[in-house]
């Protein structure tokens, strides 16, 4: 809380400036304070970074949901390529298990589903929901009627009059009339049988729809002739069942008492309520456990049922509500699925529900019928490329820890205060930064264990195999600090991997019967390392390090512990976060005494001031005294 001092009145002192000048002397604690906060702020940001670094290396090379890149797996180092004499009728993949070597193969039929169509036209013309028992009478403004034929739209004027439905004349005829000029005859039909006026088409594939923009005016044109405006000769996705029944050509939709009705396919019941729309309904029977698939095209007005799956079987279905019968699909339009029938090296025929199948580690796909040889072989190059990417993402991240531990430290170079940089320009800020962040992880023994564990690991047997035999060794160059490097330019591994890539995978990928876990004694320990290819050492000791999983004790990874990560609990629990509590509460105890202090010498300077005061007043007081005397 700020005071309103006046100080100096009887001394002539500045006592702001003085207070303040002897504060910065009492401050200069605090700023230790504050600049040992930023310290271990800097060296928890380089530690996550770090750890950031190890996570993504990790996750990279030992992450089981990465099969093509984790170093763990023997589908990553021992890639076997198998290539197809003819893509179009077979293409061919490969597991690593399987030997090099060519197959013959003979594809005599696909895979099929079962699958049905209706005939198309399942939807009725267009046509007025009432006869028509009088005469017409057209008046201008309300004589125009739309006309769309596959999106071209044309507006149909008929004259003012008076005109019977049929005959000589009359609303049909007159409009068949300008049809025919606007879109060519013999593209769209108008009747008026039954006393309903009828639009139709003579092509299935033609989408016509009719509208008036007078719709609901007594005297519109449309509106006489009990043709609602819009309406077209296609379902729509969006109607409901109800309108959609009212709209099919062989009858409609019979609901129950409660306005549904069920029906089921392959003993899947499904129930289907007037008010759902033509979408929901269709999405009803898709997402069903039937396994099919139903669809409408209102291209050629017609609905497809599919089976999810290839295979000989059938699609059953009852019909309930008249639905089948209504939308044109009898069991008889319904086609059998077939499976896929092959031989291979002239063996018996086998059959597979599926287009796709494995056989002794290959997986095939049929594309057509005839035949096919797949040969397999190693894929050096895959193998390589994995290999190679991960020396040299091993080789970034040592690099990027050791320079960190052997950073130059600069103890002239503090943290500024906030007092120190209104004083600086940015770059000077910048520049002095720069040092001041250098060497804040220096000889962190907790990374140069991970290091040293890491390159003695690499380093070790695997059995009677060393990294050195397939084309791999450490740097012979100290500066590089154990850096990996590929002999002769990476041909000694290519040879390795082509002639013998069982033992590349055997250096890497080895197991061991003992599982990893934080909790495991030093002789477990001991034994599973023994029994394990480097990928998996690597693992442990990157898992000891970073893992979010407790140990019995309740520990994290050893750098977790230390700096935390984002989104874990050590984000905001870790060894430095305590660290720089402890040192915000002695920030807070010495602001609290600070405060005293300031307080302090404000008292000591108005006692002052009024002592002197008083010393004025009994020197005036004597003053005056002496003048009366001598006068």
């Amino acid at each position: 809380m700020n005071s309103l001092r006046i100080g100096g009145i009887a001394s002539g002192f500045d006592t702001e400036q003085i207070v303040r000048d002897l504060m910065r002397i009492e401050r200069m604690k605090m700023d230790k304070l504050y600049q040992n906060r930023q310290v271990l702020e800097w060296k928890k940001e380089q530690f996550r970074e770090v750890i950031n670094s190890v996570r993504s290396f990790r996750d990279k090379y030992f992450d089981v949901l990465r099969p093509e890149t984790n170093m763990m797996s023997v589908s990553a180092l021992k890639q076997i390529e198998a290539l197809s004499s003819d893509n179009k009728i077979l293409t061919a993949a490969a597991s690593g298990d399987v030997l090099p070597g060519s197959r013959k193969i003979e594809v005599s039929q696909l895979a099929t589903a079962s699958r049905g169509s209706s005939a198309a036209g399942v939807t009725s013309a267009i046509i007025g929901s009432g006869d028509i028992t009088g005469q017409i009478e057209v008046a201008s403004g309300s004589n125009v009627i739309k006309v769309s034929l596959n999106g071209n739209i044309k507006e149909i004027t008929v004259d003012e009059g008076t005109y019977d439905l049929n005959g000589t004349g009359g609303v049909t005829e007159t409009l068949q009339e300008k049809i025919d000029a606007a879109f060519g005859a013999e593209r769209i039909v108008v009747s008026g049988e039954g006393n309903r006026l009828k639009f139709d088409t003579v092509s299935n594939v033609d989408i016509l729809s009719v509208s008036s923009d007078t719709y609901g005016n007594g005297e519109d044109i449309l509106t006489q002739v009990k043709i609602q405006s819009g309406v077209s000769n296609r379902l729509d996705l969006s109607g409901t069942m109800e309108a959609v029944s009212a709209k099919l050509a062989e009858g409609s939709l019979a609901f129950d008492e409660n306005g549904k009705f069920n029906l089921t396919i392959n003993d899947v019941t499904i129930e289907i309520d007037k008010t759902d729309t033509l979408r929901t309904a269709l999405g009803k029977i898709n997402n069903s456990p039937a396994g099919v698939t139903m669809i409408y095209s209102s291209f050629n007005d017609s609905f497809t049922l599919e089976s999810k799956t290839t295979g000989k079987e059938k699609i059953e279905f009852d019909d309930g509500g008249n639905f089948f019968n209504a939308l044109k699909i009898s069991s008889e339009d319904i086609a059998e699925g077939k499976d896929a029938l092959f031989t291979i090296d002239g063996s018996n025929v086998a059959s597979r529900s599926s287009n796709t199948f494995t056989v002794d580690g290959i997986t095939y796909t049929a594309n057509a019928v005839g035949n096919a040889t797949v040969t397999t072989s190693v894929d050096t190059e895959g193998v390589y490329e994995v290999i190679e990417s991960f020396v040299d993402d091993y080789n970034s991240l040592i690099t990027e820890i050791n320079g960190k531990l052997s950073a130059e430290l600069f103890r002239d170079f503090p943290p500024l205060t906030d007092e120190q940089k209104e004083t600086m320009s940015e770059k000077e800020i910048e520049l002095w930064e720069e040092k001041a962040k250098s060497g804040m992880l220096r000889r962190d023994s907790s990374l140069e264990n991970m290091l040293r564990e890491m390159r003695s690991a690499l380093y070790g047997m695997v059995g009677d195999f060393h990294l050195t035999e397939i084309g791999i060794q450490t740097s012979n160059n100290y500066r590089d600090q154990g850096k990996l490097v590929l002999i002769n330019g990476g041909n000694t591994l290519r040879a390795a991997i082509e002639t013998n890539p069982d033992k590349v995978a055997e250096i890497f990928t080895r197991k061991s019967a003992i599982d990893y876990s934080p909790n495991l004694s030093s002789e477990e320990r001991a034994q599973r390392y023994k029994e394990s290819g480097l990928a998996h050492r690597l693992s442990d000791i990157l898992n000891d390090n970073i893992r979010t999983t407790r140990d019995s004790s309740g520990r994290k990874g050893t750098l977790l512990e230390r700096a935390g990560i984002e989104g874990d609990i050590t984000q905001f629990n870790n060894y430095y976060d305590r660290q720089i509590n402890d040192v915000n509460k002695r920030i807070d105890r010495m602001n609290e005494m600070l405060f005293r202090k300031e307080e302090q010498y404000y008292r000591q300077f108005a006692a002052m001031e009024k002592a002197l005061q008083q010393l004025y007043t009994h020197g005036d007081w004597l003053a005056m005294q002496m003048s009366q005397f001598q006068s």
